[in-house]
């Protein structure tokens, strides 16, 4: 039980939605300037709809300040890398690299949408307080990413000996063909090897705890730094940088999977028969339109650099690479930062404190939008200095409408995606697979026109074509309902 005098009230604290703009804009800079009064380890009182709002913003909070304090640094980690990779290996392998990282993100694919269902199903459980039927899904989770990952290393092992990979990537001659087949081989290999361990990420997320998925992560960036650095000081060749990146990234893994296990949560056993068939179709009805997404926003956000591979060559690719890593930055910054406002809404509306949901959307979405806005005049106003004080070469450099574009695309994408989504996390996927799909169609299309002629500009054009002209309207028309003053959101969609 926490002392009396320090806390905060229901009045000061969780205000009813505010009438207008300017009223919300101003009540969520008081919360801010108050957020001393919820960022602690102690948890609050969840017996009440005051303590749970209260220990609902304890843990976004925690995750938030978490979470930038991890982005801040994988941001200073990855300019550093950057320049340092571009100069050991020169542009080519630096582009095959990048591309590289678009087939894994293909890889990734192979969980068939079950992480991400998974964080779904977490949220309701935690919401109905029901740890029996949490430990079934991780349990079931776990024991379906094992045998996916399985089936993707014997895959991988009959494929990497057979398939071109220079002529699929788009090399031309650029990297000798040893070093492009065995730099898929540790991108990939490593990747599916380590993807039973997202689970516990994705525990982590639902049960509203993403500031332990911060920290596990840190340390995880901070060591793969380390044998980035270690590899680069001893010439290794780029198999071996890219699997020196991974080498972090597992370890904070399996940490983060250990806590869970012995401190995180007293539930959570791993056994056989908690693996169940009902269980499995559970998350199987939210993984298969959600691998359906999957492969729309892949189509949207990564096959880009391997058309552009094909169409423009290597050196496109990364200079695009550059240009978005710079967008992604700020993106990333937004995503990693305010995340963790998504899963308690759901919480929130399995529990019926609706009015909670609405601000808390609200506030969501106008710290997105600054963030989104100063990132963009930034990209605008210093975005060629920033590349030269990064990169440390005059060669790699845009103009001026390549910036504005990438500003734009942001503050649009930032838009459209908060209201996407609050429709994911409510379980109205379906919708978001036909956005998508139609974004992915029209995006590779308008990049196989667009950038072989008009180079990067073309490129960022053709990303945001949709997300600009539709997306920015017609998601806050499908997500209304959810946030009506009534409070009456329709609960027919919940499984």
């Amino acid at each position: 039980m926490q002392d009396q005098d320090d806390k905060p009230t229901a009045a000061r604290t969780e205000p009813g939605p505010p009438s207008g703009l300017g009223q919300q804009i101003a009540t969520t800079l008081r919360l801010l300037t108050r957020a001393r009064l919820v960022l602690r380890f102690r948890p609050f009182d969840t017996t009440t709809e005051e303590g749970r709002s209260l220990e609902r913003y304890r843990r976004i909070g925690l995750t938030t300040l978490s979470g930038f304090t991890y982005r801040f640094v994988a941001m200073v980690l990855s300019l550093v890398t950057v320049p340092l990779i571009l100069g050991a290996l020169g542009k080519a392998r630096f582009g095959l690299w990048n591309t590289i990282t678009t087939v894994t993100a293909w890889v990734a694919m192979f969980d068939l949408g079950l992480s991400s269902g998974l964080v779904n199903r977490l949220a309701k459980a935690y919401g109905q307080q029901d740890e029996a039927e949490a430990n079934r899904y991780v349990v079931t989770a776990l024991a379906a990413m094992l045998g996916l990952a399985l089936l993707v290393l014997v895959a991988l092992a009959a494929a990497i000996p057979l398939v071109p990979w220079s002529q699929l990537l788009g090399v031309r001659g650029e990297v000798d063909v040893a070093t492009v087949r065995w730099s898929v081989a540790a991108a990939l290999g490593l990747f599916a090897a380590s993807m039973p361990l997202g689970v516990v990420w994705q525990l982590f997320a639902g049960f509203q705890r993403a500031y332990l998925t911060n920290g596990f992560s840190l340390v995880g960036a901070i060591l793969g730094f380390g044998a980035l650095l270690l590899a680069i000081v001893l010439g290794a060749p780029l198999p071996w940088l890219i699997a020196a990146v991974s080498f972090g990234g597992i370890l904070a893994a399996l940490a983060g999977f250990g806590y869970a296990l012995t401190r995180g949560f007293p539930w959570l056993v791993l056994r056989l028969r908690d693996v169940s068939w009902p269980t499995l179709r559970s998350l199987m009805s939210l993984s298969v339109p959600m691998f359906l997404f999957q492969i729309g926003a892949l189509a949207v956000n990564e096959t880009q650099s391997i058309i552009i591979a094909q169409r423009c060559g290597l050196a496109t690719v990364a200079e695009f690479g550059i240009a978005m890593r710079l967008y992604l930055l700020t993106a990333s910054l937004i995503q990693l930062g305010t995340s963790s406002f998504i899963p308690p809404l759901r919480e929130a509306h399995e529990r019926g404190d609706v009015p909670w949901v609405r601000t808390a959307f609200t506030r969501l979405m106008l710290v997105r939008l600054g963030i989104a806005l100063v990132g963009g005049l930034v990209m605008c106003l210093l975005g060629n200095l920033i590349l030269r004080v990064w990169l440390r070469r005059d060669d790699i450099a845009f103009a001026f409408p390549v910036w504005i574009a990438l500003a734009v695309l942001l503050v649009a994408s930032v838009w459209g995606s908060t209201y996407a989504e609050l429709l994911w996390i409510m379980d109205r996927l379906w919708v978001l697979v036909a956005l998508v799909a139609t974004n992915a169609a029209v995006t590779v299309a308008l990049t196989w026109h667009f950038a072989p002629r008009y180079g990067v500009l073309g490129a960022v054009v053709s990303l945001g074509t949709v997300t600009v002209l539709v997306h920015s309207w017609l998601t806050p028309v499908l997500a209304r309902d959810l946030l009506a003053p009534s409070g009456a959101s329709s609960r027919s969609s919940r499984p």
